[in-house]
């Protein structure tokens, strides 16, 4: 990886004979350690947007869409970018998806032994396979009652109260439904994922801008910032660390209610619609209905939407709940000027596990308590994490990689001073 001023490193090239085509290797691929660090901009090839780029290669997968087991979605996020991430982290349970690629073109590098012994582990703990790991059906009933009461206070009580009860509802129930739907965590069936997705997020705007924001940008890139694709969830960390400690303090409530507002609002006008891109990652418009969404968003929240100080009343309550909780485990660490052998040590060294054992916190922070596993295997339910947070311990241990399990106090403690003093988390 290459940081924007920080650092820079030669990649080595390589070269297997194959009738591929070869793009530049970038250092987030899950695959060897022997791969280099600096990452080469895919803004300077001419890349095809039917074609996926994996592991430095080509590949046509059109006529797999339809069979893809994990849905035409899921396979169709890759189309046009360079999807090495999440060829390699959405696949833990077995190597078809290598010996798949193989009929399409180059035969994708060895994997990473490192990330093979994880996945290894996690294949032993659940040996029910995907399907296993996937939304228990009491925490989604539950789930959807509590989505159910948040559309009911906000669109039909529609008062400033309801309207702010309602936005902790939307970070606690709404964002589960959204981030583990655009996961493909809440059933085997694509269209619940999907629908999850949409009315999770529905409040806050099109579900494909949290995708395109989540998904695509800071699982694939977290915490960096070079000059092409990046995490868009850092991309004004360096105006904060700017700006005098006591501003930033009695900004809160703007920075609550304008990073609702981002997320949603501002992220499918600008990004969307006008820039073409998120975080570098170039908008797809055939990808999960966006073209279809985004008018059906705007209609019915200007025909049966309540009054602007109810939006910002939902939009704070939101905030305050959804931001500190959504970055404590990844913005105190940036920036962080360590190169990483790969893909998978880059996403334990920039994440941190916090209060993984509390139940009160699981719930408050809707389940991102055990954010260096959720990186690992983001397509494993939430409820597996504490397995695997064990086991990847372990791992971590003897292979001499830190793995940062914190204390709450000790991790808001650290965003606390991410925040006022701008300064990065050391030593957790």
């Amino acid at each position: 990886m290459v940081r924007k001023t920080v650092r820079k490193s030669s990649d080595e090239s390589s070269d297997d004979g194959s009738a591929t085509t070869r793009v530049p290797s970038e250092d987030r691929t899950p695959s060897s350690d022997n791969q280099g660090q600096e990452r080469r901009s895919l803004q300077r090839l001419q890349i095809d947007p039917n074609l996926w780029y994996i592991h430095g290669n080509s590949y046509d997968l059109s006529g797999f869409v339809d069979k893809h087991p994990g849905g035409r979605m899921a396979l169709l996020t890759g189309r046009g970018r360079d999807c090495t991430a999440l060829f390699e982290s959405y696949h833990p349970w077995n190597d078809k998806h290598r010996k798949i690629l193989r009929a399409y073109g180059a035969a994708p590098p060895a994997p990473d032994p490192f990330y093979e012994e994880l996945k290894e582990g996690v294949r032993k703990a659940f040996p029910g396979g995907c399907g296993s790991t996937k939304m228990r059906t009491p925490t989604f009933l539950t789930l959807s009652a509590l989505w159910c009461i948040m559309v009911y206070l906000f669109f039909v009580k529609a008062t400033p109260l309801s309207c702010a009860l309602s936005g902790c509802l939307v970070a606690t129930v709404g964002t589960r439904f959204s981030h583990e739907g655009g996961h493909w965590q809440l059933s085997r069936r694509e269209w619940v994922n999907r629908l999850g997705m949409f009315l999770g997020f529905f409040l806050v705007g099109p579900s494909m801008c949290w995708y395109y924001q989540h998904v695509i940008s800071h699982h694939v890139d977290t915490n960096q910032d070079g000059d092409s694709e990046r995490d868009i969830d850092v991309e004004y960390i360096w105006i904060a660390d700017k700006l005098p400690g006591w501003l930033k303090v009695l900004s809160l409530p703007g920075i609550f209610t304008g990073s609702v507002v981002e997320i949603g609002l501002k992220r499918v006008l600008v990004d969307l619609i006008i820039r073409g891109h998120v975080g570098g990652h170039k908008v797809d418009w055939r990808l999960g209905g966006l073209a279809l969404e985004i008018p059906i968003w705007f209609l019915v929240h200007y025909f049966l939407g309540p009054s602007t100080i109810c939006y910002v009343c939902m939009w704070f309550t939101a905030g305050a709940i959804f931001v500190p909780n959504s970055q404590v485990a990844h913005v105190i660490l940036y920036p962080d000027t360590n190169q990483h052998k790969s893909w998978a040590r880059m996403q334990i060294a920039e994440s941190v596990d916090f209060a993984s054992e509390s139940d009160f916190f699981y719930h408050f922070a809707f389940g991102l308590t055990t954010q260096v596993e959720h990186h690992l295997f983001p397509g494993v339910g939430h409820h597996c994490y504490d397995t695997i947070r064990l086991l990847t311990r372990d791992v971590c241990a003897k292979h001499g990689v830190h793995h940062a399990d914190v204390s709450a106090s000790t991790a808001y403690g650290a965003l606390w001073q991410r925040l006022v003093a701008a300064k990065p988390a050391k030593d957790l």
